[in-house]
């Protein structure tokens, strides 16, 4: 059996040590500074998705509110997941070298580089993998109690960070049942107490907040879907992706090495679950990358099938495919940003590139009369502005937090001021400012357009907007039970 040698050793450095560069100097993005949002106004829950990640970034916050330590949970996740892959593989018997070369194959992916973002998937993904791990352990361990507690806990934690983790649930529970049998019993009756726990938590807050997650993920974000084959294509150029063509090669040579165990009963069903799902919703909704971060672990897991030549193979061949991503990530992260004066969206890299300029233009406004368009731009100026900056003329369904925060009421006969990146079209505000004044400013060599609504006329905002709002966001079935709507209870009663 071999060692790691010490040019797989210097690899991970190399890897993880670059990661880190990618974490301090990559500039927050918008969803990330919408996350931290979450965190900065703490809630039993939030309009997009159920509240891990908010809580989670709201305990950092006592620690540091530097978005580059908030960085740091993706980057201990990715180590921990790592570590949890390692022993899973341990428990089902395999070899420990080979399990501990699995585990740098994982840290030497490109998968890996690009998780250094805050997401709700990376709190996902880190509560999942422990809650399968202590859920594995229940099953195989005698004390089995603890581990099912364990399990319990960290599966909920899952389920709170994203609905996905129902995917995980329900395979874990198939896998359970058809491996173990009667003596999974009792270990599922104590995960599945905690996992309800979490289930009932996020059911009283949508019951109490307009049903927010359900209306989102269930039906705001599905009405506009159709059959496509291009979104089929590319959830299989997506798999494709994750394992790498050679991956994927290496398994096909070595398929014979696939024996009924529990170990390939495990993977079996996880995966399976896994693609028939996404395949049954890549009919007519695009499969992105992060779906398929939830089951990371288990896809690198299959790579425990091949030989040590082989597997070597893939780890130095993974290398250099993360080398190449790294240089593409370092050029795109230093390269002098004034070459791209000239685009059309310049005004957007200096938002993200030099936000401090943008700032120091927007202190002259008080408090509560500077919007956006977007929840991404009003997230990202209020985590570096330090002051509360709304989305505002946005009928997306996106990022509709601030219709939480903000009564629209009270801009009523009041004069606001509307931050874009883009030319203001002044017909858009037509009715609800009784007059407009467009001012473009050069913000570090970029366009960026400031529109002073005069006197802003509630009525006709609740009209154009609201009312339109209300129909495609918070229009609630009738066979869901009517709690309490923040939206509908302050402006249509």
């Amino acid at each position: 059996m071999t060692q790691l040698s010490s040019n797989q050793i210097k690899a991970v450095i190399a890897v993880l040590f670059f990661k880190i560069i990618i974490i301090i100097f990559l500039p927050l993005t918008g969803d990330e500074a919408y996350f931290i949002k979450w965190a900065t106004h703490l809630n039993i829950g939030y309009y997009d998705h159920p509240p891990m990640i908010g809580w989670v970034l709201y305990l950092m916050s006592f620690i540091s509110e530097s978005h580059i330590f908030y960085r740091f949970f993706s980057f201990f996740t990715v180590l921990v997941v790592a570590n949890v892959m390692y022993k899973i593989a341990i428990l089902y018997g395999m070899d420990k070298n080979k399990a501990l070369l699995i585990y740098m194959v994982f840290l030497v992916s490109p998968i890996d580089v690009l998780l250094s973002l805050i997401t709700n998937d990376i709190s996902l993904l880190l509560f999942g993998s422990l809650g399968t791990f202590y859920l594995l352990y229940a099953l195989e361990k005698t004390n089995w109690l603890r581990y099912s507690l364990l399990a319990g806990f960290f599966l909920g934690f899952a389920f709170l960070s994203k609905y996905f983790a129902v995917f995980l649930l329900f395979s874990l529970l198939l896998f359970a049942v058809f491996t173990y049998k009667t003596k999974s019993i009792k270990v599922i009756l104590v995960v599945s107490i905690l996992v309800l726990l979490a289930v009932a938590q996020n059911l009283y807050f949508n019951y109490n907040s307009c049903w927010n997650n359900i209306l989102f993920n269930f039906f705001a974000r599905t009405q506009d879907s159709s059959y496509q084959l291009s979104t089929v294509i590319g959830y299989f150029g997506t798999m494709l992706y994750i394992l790498t063509p050679w991956g994927l090669y290496f398994l096909i040579q070595t398929r014979n090495n696939f024996k009924v165990s529990k170990f390939t009963n495990f993977l079996v069903f996880i995966l399976g679950v896994m693609f028939i799902i996404f395949l049954i919703v890549s009919l007519k909704n695009k499969i992105g990358l992060h779906w398929f971060l939830l089951f990371l672990p288990y896809i690198y897991l299959l790579f425990s099938f091949l030989d040590y030549s082989r597997l070597e193979k893939l780890f130095k061949y993974n290398a250099i495919f993360s080398a190449i991503h790294i240089v593409i990530l370092l050029v795109v992260i230093f390269v002098p940003k004034d070459l791209f004066s000239e685009h059309k969206r310049y005004s957007d890299i200096i938002l993200y590139d030099n936000p401090k300029s943008i700032c120091n233009e927007i202190e002259q406004y008080k408090e509560g009369e500077l919007f956006t368009y977007s929840y991404s731009s009003a997230s990202f100026l209020s985590y570096y502005c330090k002051r509360d900056i709304s989305m505002l003329f946005n009928n997306s369904k996106y990022g509709r937090l601030d219709d939480k925060l903000v009564d629209i009421r009270e801009l009523d006969t009041k004069d606001i001021v509307i931050i874009n990146k883009r030319k203001v079209d002044s017909a858009y505000y037509k009715g609800v400012c009784k007059s407009m004044n467009v001012e473009m400013k050069l913000i570090s060599g970029a366009k960026f357009y400031f529109a002073e609504c005069k006197n802003f006329s509630y009525d006709v905002y609740k009209k154009n907007y609201l009312e339109k709002q209300r129909e495609e966001y918070y229009n609630i079935p009738d066979w869901l039970p009517q709690g309490t709507c923040y939206f509908e209870d302050r402006y249509f009663k």
